[in-house]
């Protein structure tokens, strides 16, 4: 009897699978992913979750061998090829490589171990892996059918998400990263025109702001402003202006865009043979397949082949780009006086591009605390890919919220000195919140599977997010009172989860993904959200009472638990308890509000002040 198998992945052609399938409906199917495991679960379709053939030790050896891939897949003799400017490019990536290879190095080890498994008759590989299943079968009677995927898997921020409003009415756009600078690039004349965005008009008293959203820092920018300090906003992932409100700050704030693209179209010869240099050395790189072969080895097979021409297409990419902006920076800082650099994110790679560059003219660079950073033990490991106080960081100095997180920095081995109290200049608002709205609303801010590690990039490890939001919403529903309200976090990819899943549960189900955060707490009751997300913080300097859904027990390691800032529940059979009680026992809730606000006072520090600080501090800094 003929064992057939399909193996599945969330790029495969569903198509085509359906039309293979109907031809061999006693086939075994495997989904490699969270997203097809939940397609097919919602049409019905029998099937295996490949995940569960891992130990705990084959998770942990993925962890590992992306890190090892990280480290060495440039060869010492080689590295000098990957220079520009004295900045080393494969550092520029480090942080999305890293979260490409996890999910890569995860579906092949499945493919390997379902196939010795199974050892089928026939395959139908629907996954961007048909030269390993190729190789796998190669000793057997096994036949293998191909079918391509759709698409590749890529870098995280391939694709942009965009949110914008246009009269009123909010658009939300997934693009590609060349469409978006596209975009960008003709948006960029019209908003220089009505900005006045000359930045020959600025001679001292300047700073960058990399990636800043005036949305969110609103109040820094006009602080910062009343300190006239000249903010130029250079933001090459996102646009700084995205509806007429972010344009009125930024036009209020006196803010300047930086405009790449003038300077770019006069660097367009050394640019383009610049590429050309990196993209020769690419093709040597590449050459040396054994190289390759031996760091894309899991329990002794090999899938570099099956990777090779995309993950070459991915490098080349984004190298480009980097050599376009390190020499755009250059030439910019070479022409402009700039005091010093802010960013929150260190370890995006156009931030490292803007700070090494920044570091080539001896300016200094700054990191501003963006989120509730992960102290748990678990994710120490992972600090270099995280941005949470990695082993060595590019920014001389670093903002952060309060004392919590100042120890933190001290037990990472970063100097007291460099470590600047100033409080969250976004949490400013929530702060100053005075109006103070009587609603039945319960606001489910949903995250999802971390996707840092190998063992939260599972399907089970979404599965368990899922249960606690089917949970809440069966609770919430009993409750003829209250309306529940769905948030998704912002990634595209949490996004697109949650929505199917609230659409599969119940399509009347409010979904607000661009909605303004600050209302929709400021409307709501109580906030519920998972693993201590930051928007514990948001809720909580809105005094508004927080659960939060842990999945997993490094959740219950961090400080927020462990000091009763929030109610923490990490059994859904307790969670109707602790909503209701939460909702309908008054003393229960000032008990839990009481403990949050001593919890939020050691966290964070200037309390609805911080923009106004902080801006003090970096005028201080550019007058000496």
């Amino acid at each position: 009897m003929e064992k057939i198998i399909f193996l599945l992945q969330k790029e495969s052609d569903l198509t085509k699978f359906h039309e293979e399938f109907k031809k061999f409906p006693s086939s075994k199917i495997f989904t490699l992913d969270y997203e097809s495991h939940f397609y097919l679960e919602t049409k019905k379709i029998d099937h295996e979750i490949a995940e569960n053939l891992l130990s705990k030790n084959d998770l942990e050896k993925i962890d590992k061998l992306s890190i090892n891939f990280i480290k060495n897949w440039i060869p010492k003799n080689m590295k000098e090829n990957f220079m520009l400017n004295d900045i080393f490019l494969p550092n520029l990536i480090e942080h999305e490589l890293f979260f490409y290879l996890i999910p890569i190095f995860l579906i092949n080890l499945l493919i390997i171990k379902i196939i010795k498994k199974e050892n089928p008759s026939m395959i139908f590989d629907l996954t961007s892996s048909g030269d390993l299943t190729q190789k796998l079968i190669r000793n057997n009677d096994s036949s293998i059918i191909k079918i391509n995927p759709i698409k590749s898997i890529g870098l995280y921020h391939d694709d942009i998400q965009l949110h914008f409003s246009f009269v009123k009415i909010p658009l939300d756009l997934k693009i590609s990263r060349n469409t978006f600078q596209t975009i960008k690039q003709a948006t960029s004349r019209l908003t220089k025109v009505l900005l006045n965005s000359n930045l020959k008009t600025q001679s001292k008293n300047n700073i960058l702001l990399v990636n800043f959203d005036p949305l969110q820092y609103d109040i820094l920018l006009e602080e910062l402003k009343n300190f006239n300090i000249n903010i130029i906003l250079y933001n090459p992932r996102k646009p700084a202006i995205t509806n007429l409100k972010s344009f009125n700050i930024v036009k209020n704030s006196n803010s300047k865009i930086f405009d790449i693209y003038e300077i770019e179209k006069l660097l367009d010869p050394k640019i383009s043979s610049k590429q050309k240099d990196i993209e020769n050395s690419m093709n040597l790189l590449f050459f040396n397949d054994i190289h390759f072969e031996n760091l894309f080895m899991i329990d002794d097979v090999s899938f570099w082949s099956s990777i090779k021409n995309s993950f070459k297409k991915i490098c080349v990419d984004r190298f480009n780009e980097s050599i376009k902006r390190i020499l755009v920076l250059t030439q910019f800082f070479s022409n402009n006086s700039i005091s010093l650099i802010l960013q929150w994110a260190e370890v995006g790679q156009e931030e490292k591009e803007c700070m090494n560059v920044a570091n080539n003219f001896g300016i200094p660079s700054l990191m501003l605390q963006h989120g509730r950073f992960l102290t748990a033990q678990k994710w120490l490991t992972f600090s270099d890919f995280t941005g949470h106080f990695p082993k060595s960081s590019l920014s001389q100095k670093q903002f952060v919220w309060g004392n919590l997180t100042k120890k933190f920095a001290l037990s990472r081995e970063y100097q007291d000195k460099n470590i600047l109290l100033s409080g969250s200049p976004r949490h400013d608002r929530f702060f100053n919140s005075t109006k103070n709205y009587s609603t039945n609303n319960i606001l489910l801010a949903t995250t999802g599977a971390m996707n840092i590690s190998a063992d939260t990039c599972t399907t089970n490890s979404q599965l368990k997010y899922d249960a606690f939001i089917k949970k809440i919403y069966d609770i919430i529903k009993q409750l003829p009172d209250k309306k529940l309200i769905i948030r998704p976090h912002p990634s595209p990819v949490l996004t697109s989860n949650v929505s199917n899943l609230i659409k599969n549960i119940d399509d009347k189900l409010p979904v607000m993904k661009n909605e303004n955060l600050f209302d929709l707490i400021q409307k709501s009751e109580l906030v519920i959200t998972f693993n201590n997300s930051t928007i514990c913080l948001d809720a909580l300097s809105m005094k508004k009472p927080v659960i939060s859904l842990q999945t997993d027990n490094w959740a219950l390691d961090e400080e927020i638990v462990k000091m009763n800032g929030i109610l923490s529940i990490d059994n859904l059979n307790d969670c109707e308890m602790y909503v209701k009680k939460i909702l309908y026992d008054l003393d229960y809730k000032n008990d839990i509000l009481q403990k949050s606000k001593q919890f939020l006072d050691q966290y964070l520090i200037n309390q609805g002040n911080a923009s106004k600080s902080m801006a003090l501090d970096l005028f201080r800094m550019i007058q000496t």
